[in-house]
């Protein structure tokens, strides 16, 4: 069974998508989705941290956490599971949906992570990464960094503009070495033709960012 378009998933074990979609007012003897609902909260942190890490390969530790909660969080959830009509599958007790005809923001919360902890467990990390990401990649994509989130070289270019009249650093790459599938990349950061530091790192971006953690480490 699938429930596109919100999961991407076709389910083998349709118990645990049944499972994922009861709320816990039906006090039913196999269950409700609140564990499911604690194992796809762990799953949904583990593939939103993934995609940022590489998405953002200089940012720190500071700005990808920021990123991450910006997606994680109840709002964010809610407003991703009303989009594609995940309170309509809902399961609730008859006395709980006399007092509340619609799904609270916490239980569509709550039951799209549940389905996201279900998918993994029927179709593992691949299959639970297509779902967040069909869920979340638009707000993924639209995610920007400011300048001083951009740690270090959003950091050293706060510093020489402060004290250096608005001028920026320049980088410059000086080597590429190894095979195509481990390339070590090593880079320059200068300001007024002065060499501040150097770093080595798989990518260019990345060498680029350690030059610069280097640049102000020599300053500090």
């Amino acid at each position: 069974m699938s429930y596109e378009p919100i999961t991407q998933h076709d389910f083998q074990d349709e118990s645990l998508l049944k499972l994922a979609l009861t709320h816990s007012s039906c006090k039913r003897i196999d269950g409700d989705n609140q564990r499911l609902e604690f194992l796809g909260d762990a799953v949904l942190d583990l593939i939103i941290a993934e995609a940022l890490y590489v998405k953002f390969p200089e940012a720190d530790e500071g700005a990808l956490d920021r990123c991450r909660a910006s997606i994680v969080n109840g709002k964010s959830l809610t407003r991703a599971a009303t989009a594609k009509g995940l309170g309509k599958y809902l399961e609730v007790s008859a006395a709980h949906r006399q007092h509340h005809p619609k799904p609270s923001n916490a239980m569509l919360e709550d039951a799209l992570e549940a389905l996201i902890g279900a998918v993994y467990l029927d179709g593992g990390v691949k299959a639970a990464r297509d779902t967040i990401l069909h869920l979340f990649d638009s707000q993924i994509e639209a995610l920007v960094l400011d300048a001083g989130s951009q740690n270090p070289k959003g950091k050293l270019q706060e510093w020489s503009q402060k004290h250096h009249k608005g001028e920026v650093p320049t980088y410059a790459e000086l080597s590429a070495e190894g095979a195509d599938h481990e390339r070590s990349y090593t880079a320059t950061v200068s300001l007024g033709g002065k060499e501040l530091g150097r770093g080595i790192g798989s990518s260019k971006k990345t060498a680029e960012a350690k030059a610069a953690k280097a640049a102000l480490e020599n300053l500090a």
